[in-house]
């Protein structure tokens, strides 16, 4: 049993149970089952901070994170066309708290429009045909049909944030973090569509892919983590801005789901 105590709050995780792989194997069959790749962009997965032609600094690396690029090149191999995606990418200004939070790693990452916030390759399946853009004001938030209608031609999803959970928005003018409606609004007509199992791999564990989880969590989306498919960045508590009840999650690995995949 892994226990990752962060703030107040304790993430437990299993081993996948037999009933909960034929749960998966069952929603598999009825198309309800979606991969959910949280932030494997340059910014986080390559090993250096980049410096930039007008001297800012650009990056987080998360430390061993190239470690799990096979495991994401299987889940690619074994999933391209056959599942449906769902993409969360940081997509940050200068002005967004998180950027100033973090400013002792570096001056900014993963900023919007550049090479830090795109994906890496072998976590490309092809371009989203839903995007639901960072900015408050835009008016992107996808429909339940139109979610279904991605969901049931394994297309990809891809929802920008600025803060380590999809639910929350930062807001540079004010400094304050607010809920992220478009966010909210975006899970619940997902849950809407049909969407019932998220297979969840990414960076970073104890960060944004905890938060991802809580998310499914929160919108009754059972996440199963795939374990060799993850990194933490090393650190504990330095900043917790999810306020979401955790309870147990289940894993499973890459060659496990190879058997389920065949």
């Amino acid at each position: 049993m892994k226990i990752e105590k962060i703030g107040n709050q304790t993430f437990q995780s299993h081993a996948i149970t037999l009933a909960e792989m034929n749960k998966l194997k069952t929603a598999l069959k009825n198309k309800r089952v979606f991969l959910y790749d949280v932030d494997t962009t340059h910014g986080f997965m390559d090993q250096a901070i980049l410096k930039r032609k007008d001297g800012t600094t650009d990056g987080f690396p998360v430390i061993g994170a190239d470690k799990i690029v096979p495991a994401l090149l299987t889940i690619k191999e074994l999933f391209i066309n056959k599942l449906p995606k769902l993409e969360t990418v940081d997509a940050h200004r200068f002005s967004d708290p998180e950027i100033k939070f973090f400013k002792n790693v570096s001056d900014i990452h993963s900023e919007k429009g550049t090479y830090g916030a795109e994906k890496i390759e072998e976590t490309i399946f092809g371009n989203p045909e839903i995007l639901v853009e960072v900015e408050p004001d835009k008016a992107d938030v996808p429909s339940v049909p139109e979610i279904q209608s991605t969901l049931s031609n394994n297309g990809i999803m891809r929802v920008e944030k600025n803060e380590i959970d999809v639910l929350k928005y930062g807001n540079g003018k004010t400094g304050e973090v607010e809920e992220n409606k478009k966010g909210i609004q975006f899970f619940a007509n997902l849950k809407k569509a049909g969407a019932e199992i998220a297979l969840v791999y990414g960076v970073a564990e104890e960060y944004c892919v905890k938060a991802a989880v809580a998310a499914c969590k929160r919108f009754g989306i059972t996440p199963v983590v795939i374990e060799d498919a993850v990194k933490d960045a090393g650190t504990r508590a330095l900043k917790d801005n999810n306020d979401s009840v955790y309870g147990d999650v289940a894993t499973i690995t890459t060659d496990r789901l190879k058997n389920i995949s065949d």
